[in-house]
């Protein structure tokens, strides 16, 4: 599957979809979502020693993964008992790798709540996400021995995307390739998998198991464009998180690798990054300069290119509700604001 975006125009996508509106993009597998919801309410609860399980619940946030297991269903039988359970898997899944993700970024706040690891220590995040990878294997027993691949596929993809991470840091000799090829092991794998993985539970043809793989592929893709994007352009209150915080710990992302090769102050800017000179005032030039060298605008095309590539994908697909929602999606990646 190439990765490369396509170089065309792309047609402005004004409406901005809240998350409040995710309701009304999920209403085609609304129940269904509700069953995913309360299994995972119930795994969580499991861990109430901790005094874990309400972070870990608003931890997941927009439950994206789960809705394109259970939307990617429905070009199949629909989200049988079996595709249920596997939404839930992913997103116990999912909720394993923040809090181990929160505990290597030293990450104080997720969706402006304190990080289990900041509340209760870094012993706690680790049996946490330990105790989350066992319920994950406990919902996925049973599945043959194909679904249990491409989940261990994209789990290893995820942690070697994680390792990358860790061998460059503060490495200003990345290039755009390297960051999409990182990117798709971080995110686009995993929704692919989703995606893929729900229709075939649902028995859905072959041609719609490639369209949908490829939709989550890109989408994931363009999903990590753009919290990558907003780690530069938001306000800590809003997003709840520190700005610039990839930066600061040393990883950089495509505004950074941009910036290092157009920006007339790209040798100033290397110099401080290389010397992790990230004082209030330092961050604020970098950023400044974001903007001004058009980084900024230029990571925005590219999030909106690989939306473009993910909605060819569904083009190809049966205009059902499903495939509504799932074009609404894209629209929701691109416009929302944490």
């Amino acid at each position: 599957m190439t990765l490369k975006a396509e170089c065309k125009p792309i047609t402005a996508i004004t409406e901005i979809i809240s998350e409040d509106q995710l309701e009304a993009i999920y209403r085609p597998i609304s129940s269904q979502l509700s069953q995913v919801e309360e299994e995972v309410a119930r795994a969580c609860s499991e861990m109430e020693p901790t005094g874990s399980s309400s972070y870990l619940l608003q931890a997941g946030g927009k439950r994206i993964r789960p809705a394109l297991v259970l939307l990617s269903s429905l070009y199949g039988c629909g989200p049988v008992p079996e595709v249920i359970r596997l939404a839930a898997a992913v997103e116990i899944l999912h909720l394993a790798t923040l809090v181990h993700d929160d505990l290597i970024d030293c990450s104080d706040n997720r969706r402006g709540n304190p990080t289990i690891n900041r509340t209760w220590g870094g012993n706690a995040a680790i049996l946490t996400g330990d105790y989350l990878y066992a319920l994950f294997l406990e919902h996925t027993a049973g599945f043959n021995r194909s679904i249990l691949a491409s989940l261990a596929g994209s789990l290893k993809n995820m942690v070697q995307a994680e390792l990358l991470q860790l061998q460059l840091l503060y490495n200003c000799d990345l290039s755009e390739k390297d960051y999409v090829v990182r990117t798709y092991l971080k995110a686009g794998s995993f929704l692919s998998c989703c995606c893929r993985l729900g229709a075939e539970l649902a028995e859905a043809p072959e041609k719609s198991l490639r369209a949908l793989e490829r939709y989550g592929c890109f989408m994931g893709i363009s999903f990590q464009i753009k919290d990558d994007l907003l780690d530069f352009q938001g306000d800590e209150k809003h997003l709840g998180k520190p700005v610039a915080q990839d930066l600061k710990q040393g990883v950089l992302t495509l505004p950074v690798i941009y910036t290092l090769k157009n920006s007339h102050k790209r040798h100033e800017i290397r110099t401080l990054i290389e010397n992790k000179e990230f004082s209030s005032t330092t961050l604020q030039f970098i950023i400044r300069e974001l903007e001004y060298c058009g980084a900024l605008s230029y990571t925005s095309r590219m999030a909106e290119r690989y939306a473009h590539l993910a909605g060819r994908a569904l083009a190809t697909l049966p205009d059902i509700k499903a495939r509504q929602s799932l074009e609404a999606l894209l629209n929701f990646i691109l416009t929302r604001e944490l």
